[in-house]
């Protein structure tokens, strides 16, 4: 009985391993799309809004064995910037030419914002604020070769910041270089 369940263990993991065997990676990505940011205290307020639009910003990600560091800026058309760098994992599935994933990370965020990005009237600016951020995401990644990828992806997250908690989303496509 032991024997037969470690032989089935093997013959699940063995092809789950050739997903990614790499020991070191590092990922960077050139990225475009639309994130939105809930419950976020306006400045000057005691007011809730959110924060949303179109973005592009760079997503880093150094990884050894499972672990990875992961650094996302975005940066929002309507003068707002969104930072989160922490510790997670990804897993990439390849299926020939497409790589689909899912990935997840716990680390710091950081917000500011200018006058007018929550709206065109607002007072005051939000000076840089931290908080805490808990990710997970989804994507499909398409190799283009040994170095480069095109891809999409997908984000939700739950998030500590301005004193109030609230849930953000994102959804990216993006160009990336694969070392």
């Amino acid at each position: 009985m032991r024997r037969t369940f470690l032989v089935s263990i093997i013959c699940l993991v063995l092809p789950l391993s050739q997903a990614r065997a790499d020991l070191f990676a590092f990922d960077l990505d050139a990225q475009a799309g639309y994130t939105q940011i809930s419950n976020v205290e306006r400045p000057l307020t005691p007011e809730s809004t959110t924060l949303s639009g179109g973005t592009f910003g760079v997503r880093g990600k150094l990884e050894i064995l499972f672990i990875s560091l992961m650094v996302d800026y975005q940066h929002f058309f309507n003068d707002a910037d969104f930072l989160h760098a922490g510790l997670g994992a990804d897993f990439k599935l390849p299926l020939g030419p497409i790589e689909p994933f899912v990935r997840g990370s716990v680390g710091l965020i950081m917000l500011t914002a200018k006058k007018g990005a929550f709206d065109p009237d607002a007072e005051g600016k939000l000076d840089a604020t931290a908080g805490f951020q808990a990710r997970l995401g989804v994507g499909l990644d398409i190799p283009l070769g040994d170095w480069f990828a095109v891809g999409l992806s997908a984000d939700a997250g739950y998030h500590y910041i301005t004193g109030k908690s609230g849930w953000d989303i994102s959804a990216m496509g993006y160009l990336g270089l694969r070392i």
